[in-house]
């Protein structure tokens, strides 16, 4: 007898799917709607994190953070942003103390996308 029957297998499986598919076509929701109607702000970049990770085979790579901060002129309330990783030339096209361009929700300034 098998340990698992095959429609618990395929129930399971495309329970799984369909997970992924749902998890997937919200975050591009999420993204597509900011850019369509996203407020633009101007950000000033505080710091910059490096981490290195390690991979499979010994190998290594670097990814850079970006953190920014804004103040809301309405409330003077002081958001922090921070990026996605970003490769070797974040902290060369972005050093702290420049400026760069956040798009966040108007209603939620925590709901955010950095353009890099």
């Amino acid at each position: 007898m098998l340990p698992f029957p095959p429609a618990l297998l395929l129930f399971f499986g495309g329970a799984t799917a369909l997970l992924a598919f749902g998890g997937f076509t919200l975050y591009m929701r999420l993204f597509f709607g900011m850019r369509k109607r996203g407020k633009r702000i101007v950000a000033t970049v505080t710091k910059i994190n490096m981490e290195y990770a390690l991979l499979a085979r010994g190998r290594n790579a670097t990814s850079f953070f970006l953190h920014a901060e804004w103040e809301d002129p309405a409330t003077h309330k002081v958001y922090h942003f921070k990026s996605g990783a970003g490769d070797v030339n974040l902290p060369i096209n972005h050093p702290p103390g420049s400026t760069i361009d956040v798009l966040i929700d108007p209603r939620n300034p925590r709901r955010y996308k950095m353009l890099l």
